[in-house]
């Protein structure tokens, strides 16, 4: 599949040379120590974060909590629903088209659910909404726990047709897990206490691994080989996803509709450390009498893609074999591209003319010219 056409922000020779800039070492399992974690420590008595690449001390309580599940949550992306809550506290996000051109989360929890963190803040994640087409070959992979809202029957049969854990609001009836909350507007007011909901199911495996990591920031394969930008935009016909790099370049930080986008546990900008950008075709098959098509991202096979860490990019390809296989990214080459260890958002851009990319490159400064 082609390269899906970038703005005129970014010039065509920076693209071809991003490409080039891809290569990086053979994949690798392990992380950046966490502050929590023992830095004397050898390798072999650390535990990676399958979705993070962050590595923690054996034994230790944080280690100890990455055996439990992983929690995917539906989360509204509705002006409605902003700001959402503790979208700071996610492994990974994935930003995805829906009906009308609006996009909706899936916001996937784990490393952070059952270790020691005593942040009375997080508990409560949503607002929680409807399970859509897409979201059985997505979550699968991670297996564990999915939770929703309610759904059209066809798209909640598909998801229950997986070997996800489904809970919803009927199911999790009594269980104190979902709540209406009476500070925000219906349907916009559903809030899931998601570490309850994954300390009620310790039998459930904790998921596979997620992308490739790094052993540090420095040496993520953006960070080492990539083209610096000011900002990234991915523009959904009817939402506009726009990050730019923190004041030190360690995170993006995530502007929604020309506004910062807040967490409301904290209010703090929704930041991530990995920006994956993947291009993909939509299923246009699906028709609703109200809204009309029901689009489907097409996520089982493969495509271009851009990733962003360290305040660089470079060019990509992704790749999923099947509903239950994660996510491959490579260069040109072939070769593992290596995220920074933390949390990645991933943004599911429509391929054009549907979705649009602008990535806007830092143009140096020229030096002054001599006087004499």
């Amino acid at each position: 599949m082609k390269f899906a056409r970038l703005s005129l922000a970014l010039v065509s020779t920076l693209a071809v040379s991003a490409a080039l800039a891809g290569c990086s070492a053979s994949a690798s399992s392990g992380g950046a120590s966490s502050s929590g974690s023992n830095p004397t420590a050898s390798a072999a008595s650390m535990v990676t974060a399958p979705l993070t690449g962050v590595r923690y001390a054996a034994g230790s309580a944080e280690a100890n909590g990455l055996n439990g599940p992983s929690v995917a949550c539906k989360i509204d992306n509705s002006s409605a629903a902003r700001p959402q809550q503790n979208l700071n506290k996610t492994d990974m996000v994935f930003d995805e088209m829906v009906e009308g051109g609006l996009t909706r989360f899936i916001a996937v929890f784990h490393s952070q659910l059952l270790n020691t963190d005593s942040d009375p803040k997080f508990v409560g994640v949503g607002p929680v909404r409807s399970i859509r087409p897409m979201d059985p070959d997505i979550i699968s992979q991670f297996g564990g726990i999915v939770c929703y809202s309610g759904g059209q029957l066809k798209f909640v049969n598909m998801m229950k047709a997986t070997s996800v854990f489904n809970a919803d609001e009927t199911s999790e009836q009594g269980k104190h897990t979902f709540t209406r909350v009476t500070d925000r507007q219906a349907p916009h007011n559903v809030i899931v206490n998601v570490k309850l909901l994954a300390a009620n199911h310790p039998e459930i495996a904790a998921p596979q691994q997620g992308f490739d990591f790094a052993t540090s920031a420095a040496a993520a394969t953006a960070a080492t080989s990539g083209i610096a930008v000011k900002s990234v935009k991915v523009a959904f016909p009817a939402a506009l996803a726009e990050w730019v790099p923190s004041s030190d370049g360690s995170q993006w930080l995530r502007i929604q509709d020309g506004q910062p986008d807040k967490d409301s546990a904290t209010g703090q900008q929704l930041h991530a450390t990995n920006v994956v950008v993947l291009n993909v075709q939509e299923d246009k098959s699906i028709k609703d009498p109200r809204y009309g098509y029901v689009p489907k991202a097409i996520i089982i096979g493969k495509g271009a893609a851009w990733v962003f860490t360290g305040g660089k990019y470079v060019q990509a390809f992704w790749s999923k074999a099947d509903r239950m296989s994660r996510i491959i990214l490579t260069d040109a080459s072939g070769k593992a591209i290596n995220l920074a260890p933390g949390n990645t958002w991933v943004e599911m851009k429509p391929a054009d003319p549907e979705g649009k990319l602008t990535i806007t490159p830092v143009v140096a400064t020229p030096s002054p010219t001599p006087t004499k």
